[in-house]
């Protein structure tokens, strides 16, 4: 249990803030997709699984592909909102209060497990389709970043990840596997960004997310399929490998289009 809390007080805001450092270094998209990869909900689901074992683990992480339908709800609001001038801490809120409803909603879907993964490949298809498109130049000027506003978001989200799979731990598989891709760096990138960066440096971290998001639908998609039947370490080396290739081919063809 110790090592449990350790990971969920210590290795998030580490995480948040390589992101934040790899957002300032290479800007929104990559650091979006940084952000958007498994790099909290893969420990989340290696320890549910160690706690509450394969069965469970591997119905949470269907669940987790539905709940990927339901933050693509809120990933098109943000940025939405963001370029109506809606101040970041509005966004976030009306944001999450998008992600809940929709989180609420995919617990009446069947279990299909191919139905889930098939829409969880289309949900950051269809956010990078419904993103706005940007109504200037694509380089905004980089504003002084605040320290001490890198501080708070890291604390907000350990302190989030903690709050959220003490919960997830006692809500079932449907809810936990929901709760597993709640929007945990979103909540403590999105609105630094929005404050430091602009609006448009929103929706460029959004796009580098969505190229991230299919690492975290890879990875779910394989536990699902095999933590029940092939061993712990195996079955989660898989799906790590799977998500940085799924996320690193995801890039280059967004860079090559771009080029193009």
């Amino acid at each position: 249990m110790n090592g449990i809390l350790a990971f969920k007080l210590i290795l998030t805001p580490l995480l948040v803030l390589i992101c934040m450092l790899i957002t300032r270094r290479w800007g929104a998209f990559v650091g979006g997709v940084a952000a958007g990869l498994p790099v909290v909900s893969g420990p989340l689901s290696f320890f549910l699984t160690l706690e509450q074992g394969v069965t469970f683990s591997a119905h949470a992480s269907y669940s987790t592909l539905l709940g990927i339908d339901a933050n693509g709800l809120a990933a098109v609001a943000y940025p939405w909102l963001a370029v109506l001038g809606v101040p970041w801490y509005l966004a976030i809120a009306l944001s999450l209060g998008i992600y809940f409803l929709g989180g609420w909603l995919v617990q009446f879907f069947p279990y299909w497990p191919w139905a889930a993964f098939a829409l969880s490949l289309l949900s950051p298809l269809l956010v990078l389709v419904c993103l706005p498109r940007p109504g200037m130049p694509a380089t905004v000027p980089q504003q002084r970043s605040h320290w001490w506003l890198i501080a708070v978001q890291m604390a907000f989200g350990s302190l989030l990840v903690y709050a959220v799979t003490e919960i997830a731990h006692w809500l079932g598989a449907g809810w936990s596997g929901v709760l597993m891709f709640f929007p945990v760096m979103i909540c403590a990138m999105v609105p630094f960004i929005h404050a430091t960066q602009g609006a448009w440096a929103v929706v460029r971290i959004y796009r580098g997310l969505m190229a991230g998001w299919f690492g975290c639908i890879a990875f779910a998609a394989i536990v699902m399929a095999l933590v029940e039947h092939t061993p712990l370490w195996f079955c989660y080396v898989l799906a790590t490998a799977a998500a940085l290739g799924a996320s690193a081919c995801v890039t280059l063809v967004q860079k090559r289009k771009k080029a193009a």
